[in-house]
C-alpha cells in the first residue's frame, strides 16, 4: 500500500470508489430480485422434467447460493473499496481481474439465459458499471496516485 494516507485520492480513484458501492448495492438488489423471481428462474434454469422435490431443492439451492454469494462477493468488494480509496495498487489489479470476470460472465449470462426484465436491466445496468469502474481505475490521476 502506498505511504500517503494524508493525500485525498483524486477524482478517477473517488468515482471508482463511489462505483465499487453502487455495484455492492446492486448486488443487494439483484439478491432481494432473484429471491422474488425465484419461482421462475428456477423453471427457466431447471427445465419442466423436475419433480417437485427436485424443483424444491432448487430453490433451496438459489437462496443458500444467493446469500451466501452476496455476503462473500459484498464483503470482498467493500474490502476492496476500501483499500483501493487508501492508494492499495494490489486492490486496482484484484479489482480489475474481478471486474474482467464479471463482463465476460454477465455478457454470457445475458445472452444465454431469459430472465426477467428488471432482472435483465440490472443485469445492464451491472455491466455499464463495471466498463466505468475499469476506465476510472486506470486513469492516469488513479495509476499515479496508487503508485506513489
Amino acid at each position: 500500500m502506498s505511504n500517503h494516507p494524508a493525500t485525498d485520492p483524486p477524482s478517477a480513484v473517488k468515482t471508482s470508489v463511489n462505483i465499487v458501492w453502487a455495484l455492492v448495492a446492486l448486488a443487494v438488489l439483484s439478491t432481494i430480485l432473484s429471491f422474488v423471481y425465484l419461482d421462475e428462474l428456477v423453471a427457466t434454469g431447471a427445465g419442466t422434467g423436475l419433480s417437485d422435490a427436485q424443483q424444491d431443492a432448487a430453490r433451496t439451492g438459489g437462496i443458500i447460493g444467493a446469500v451466501l454469494g452476496y455476503l462473500v462477493f459484498g464483503a470482498l468488494w467493500v474490502a476492496l473499496g476500501i483499500f483501493l480509496r487508501k492508494g492499495a495498487n494490489w486492490a486496482r489489479i484484484v479489482l480489475t481481474v474481478l471486474t474482467v470476470i464479471g463482463l465476460l460472465v454477465g455478457v454470457v449470462s445475458l445472452l444465454a439465459q431469459d430472465q426477467p426484465a428488471l432482472l435483465l436491466l440490472v443485469g445492464v445496468i451491472t455491466l455499464a458499471l463495471y466498463a466505468a469502474l475499469l476506465y476510472f481505475m486506470w486513469q492516469r490521476e488513479s495509476t499515479a496516485y496508487l503508485t506513489a
